[in-house]
């Protein structure tokens, strides 16, 4: 299931657990493991039948078992899967286990791998690391989620009697869903539909909110981890498991949940989170000074101006992201609710500060859809405008917090791009813009379209990412055609 590069080894030790390392140095782009996933499912809330074989949407159950979804285009799925529920002691429960409870279809698929005498062995890996139960039970419903969703109606299904060997109860089946969750990744069903992809290796590095790789997932899920920078023998392999667009008191929170994990790297050492400024807060003592956390990264003590020294009591900036992130939750897509939030938080917050990040990318995704729709008729040069400027702000954040080769930078390029080439074409009709000026601006789309093309040359062609490449190719050729016609090159 696995293929490790030849540059990399495993190690141990008692705070990383087992880990990779290079074993000699590596350059950028240079993939260090290749995985199959060893379950694909849909998410715990999932109520829609997908083709246990390609997860799409799926009405049409397996002739042979009656069990398992199949869709139109595809004739069969697991033969160990098919059979224990053609016969044998699964031939006894009721053929509608998933049409009643699709939720538990990611446990059952591991449930029926561990029965497996051929896949036993390969999921050995997801119990090396033990699950401490009294960590999830009431922790953010996500216990209650698990028991209403999947142990519940798995164990009402009499899958458990038919199962004797593992002996499984109700703790079993929430530390089998716990591991699930902490070892899945997700993945992006040829539907468009979000699900989740099980990789024992891939999702056993250790932590770092600047990782050192890349994750890819081609159509059939399949992973390749690769090298963002370059690597000197004896670095270990880490991968992020937040969002690098979060705060640091975010991103740790996050972790807990997900991951029961306590962060310790130099981005969450770093008060100033690599001098992006993410989570600092304006001063409200002096005009130009911002306030940084001295204590640490949870919040937990007052907050410090870096120019003046003044204090400003944590007490404050927990009510101001409070009350902003429940703003943010009831703005509900509208577009002039968002502008207002904007003006009102940059008078507290720094201008990288994420949640004001998170405002402007609202703001942005609003006007592109309205561009893409048509609903402006004339589209509005200001509104283009303001969609260029906003896509510009997230440009060197997402550089700073992503160095080395980076998706998310890549991605952001590509949103700037599209919002240039649109507003500079607009003005170039309207002779806004003369020739020259014209030219000017698209040599600095195409420079941008190259860079975006760079970060992602290593990407699978068969994977969202590729298909954004050959997206951006296509304005390239666009930009590089005008620039012939109008620029003599």
């Amino acid at each position: 299931m696995q293929d490790f590069s030849e540059k990399i080894q495993q190690a141990h030790d008692e705070k990383l657990g087992r880990h990779l390392v290079a074993n000699m140095n590596i350059d950028a782009g240079e993939t260090l493991l290749e995985e199959r996933p060893l379950l694909v499912a849909p998410h715990w809330e999932c109520a829609q039948l997908k083709c246990a074989q390609c997860m799409e949407e799926s009405y049409v159950m397996c002739r042979k078992c009656q069990v398992f979804p199949l869709c139109m285009d595809c004739s069969q799925h697991n033969d160990f899967e098919c059979e224990f529920f053609a016969s044998g002691a699964g031939s006894r429960i009721c053929k509608d286990l998933l049409v009643k409870n699709y939720g538990i279809c990611a446990l059952l698929k591991l449930l029926l791998l561990l029965e497996d005498p051929a896949t036993r062995a390969d999921c050995q890996t997801l119990f090396e690391r033990s699950v401490n139960l009294e960590d999830y039970r009431d922790g953010e419903g996500m216990w209650q989620e698990h028991e209403e969703q999947v142990v519940g109606p798995l164990l009402a299904s009499g899958l458990v009697e038919a199962l004797p060997t593992q002996q499984l109860t109700a703790d079993v089946l929430h530390a089998h869903c716990v591991r699930i969750d902490c070892n899945a990744f997700e993945v992006t069903g040829r539907d468009g539909e979000t699900l989740k992809g099980v990789f024992v290796c891939g999702a056993g590095l250790p932590h770092h909110c600047v990782p050192n790789t890349v994750v890819a997932l081609d159509e059939q899920f399949n992973m390749k981890l690769y090298a963002a920078v370059p690597l000197n023998a004896g670095d270990v392999i880490y991968n992020s498991y937040t969002n690098p667009l979060m705060g640091t008191s975010q991103r740790q929170h996050q972790l807990r949940l997900s991951r029961h994990l306590d962060c310790s790297c130099s981005r969450c050492q770093d008060a100033t989170e690599m001098g992006t400024h993410m989570s600092s807060m304006k001063c409200r003592e002096c005009s130009a000074g911002f306030s940084i956390c001295e204590i640490g990264p949870d919040g937990s003590g007052n907050w410090r101006c870096v120019d003046c020294n003044a204090i400003l009591p944590a007490v404050d900036v927990h009510e101001v992201l409070a009350e902003a992130g429940d703003a943010l939750v009831d703005a509900k897509g509208e577009l002039q609710v968002y502008e207002s939030l904007l003006v009102r938080y940059q008078q507290l917050l720094h201008p990288n500060h994420f949640l004001l990040l998170d405002i402007k990318q609202n703001i942005a995704s609003i006007l592109r859809a309205a561009a893409l729709m048509n609903s402006m008729e004339q589209p509005c040069k200001k509104l283009l405008a303001r969609r260029v400027e906003l896509c510009s702000d997230l440009l060197p954040v997402c550089r700073a917090v992503v160095p080395g080769i980076s998706k998310l930078y890549a991605i952001a390029l590509f949103e700037y791009l599209l919002a240039l080439v649109e507003l500079i074409e607009l003005q170039f009709a309207e002779s806004d813009l003369d020739k020259k000026e014209y030219v000017a601006q698209l040599r600095i789309g195409s420079q941008v379209a190259k860079e975006a093309l760079d970060l992602l040359r290593f990407e699978p062609e068969n994977s969202a990412e590729g298909y954004l490449s050959d997206r951006i190719s296509m304005e390239l050729e666009r930009i590089d055609s005008d620039l012939m016609k109008y620029g003599g090159r």
